[in-house]
């Protein structure tokens, strides 16, 4: 991916729990299991295109642009390592039954301007809420792809981006109607726009990656202060069995 968005003059970030890692670790948080991405809204079409064509032969990706049955309700695109295999534990309502391979993979969501007051900010996701039963249950009871609700939320998330691609508040895509949960981790939704741009190099995993601006600002408005604890360690991670 950052070889892919250099090439292409695609700006993208580490970001969440990856981003947590940068500012604590340098490195993935020892009982991560991913690593996360973002990009702006409106590089997301010019990365469809460059993962089209640089992405190379050893993976795949899948996303609403090159297969209709994609679930919009997830993140944008989900890149996969095709000489691999894991199996998600997703509910059964929610999986995503568009996918070209099950191998290992990286989501990469999407950030845009949202409005300031949360209040408000919160009613944007809820559209996307309302729908999600429905499209859950046509794709999971009925097995009929519901294109018509996906294309609605795509309408929405293309309004959002396009109203407030000015505003000072940023957030993870508006169409995404988990990102409030677990509140016990989640303690902002948005983030001031000097904390996120621009985006910055930062060391991680031995090598250099991009970030948020303030990495350390966005992991304590997100979650809050965090405080390395000796009785995190890697031996409580449940096993999984990859092939």
């Amino acid at each position: 991916i950052d070889r892919i968005c250099r090439k292409n003059h695609i700006n993208y970030a580490l970001s969440f729990g990856s981003a947590l890692g940068i500012d604590n670790f340098k490195d993935f948080v020892p009982w991560d299991d991913d690593a996360d991405v973002v990009v702006d809204y409106f590089d997301y079409h010019r990365l469809v295109e460059a993962l089209k064509k640089d992405l190379g032969n050893e993976f795949v990706f899948d996303c609403f642009e090159t297969n209709k049955k994609y679930n919009v309700l997830l993140p944008a695109i989900k890149v996969k390592y095709k000489n691999s295999k894991i199996i998600e534990n997703n509910h059964f309502f929610i999986k995503n039954r568009g996918c070209k391979c099950k191998g290992l993979f990286i989501d990469i969501c999407l950030i845009m301007g949202v409005p300031s007051k949360q209040k408000e900010h919160l009613r944007l996701i809820r559209k996307s809420k309302r729908l999600m039963p429905w499209i859950c249950f046509m794709e999971s009871i009925l097995h009929i792809n519901p294109r018509i609700m996906k294309n609605r939320l795509l309408k929405v998330e293309k309004q959002t981006a396009e109203k407030y691609k000015n505003s000072d508040t940023i957030s993870q895509t508006v169409i995404i109607p988990f990102q409030q949960y677990p509140k016990k981790i989640v303690h902002n939704l948005s983030f001031p726009k000097s904390v996120i741009y621009p985006f910055k190099e930062y060391d991680f995993h031995g090598e250099k990656f991009y970030s948020f601006n303030d990495v350390h600002e966005f992991c304590t408005l997100r979650y809050g202060e965090f405080k390395k604890d000796d009785k995190y360690h890697t031996s409580h991670l449940k096993r999984v069995d990859i092939y």
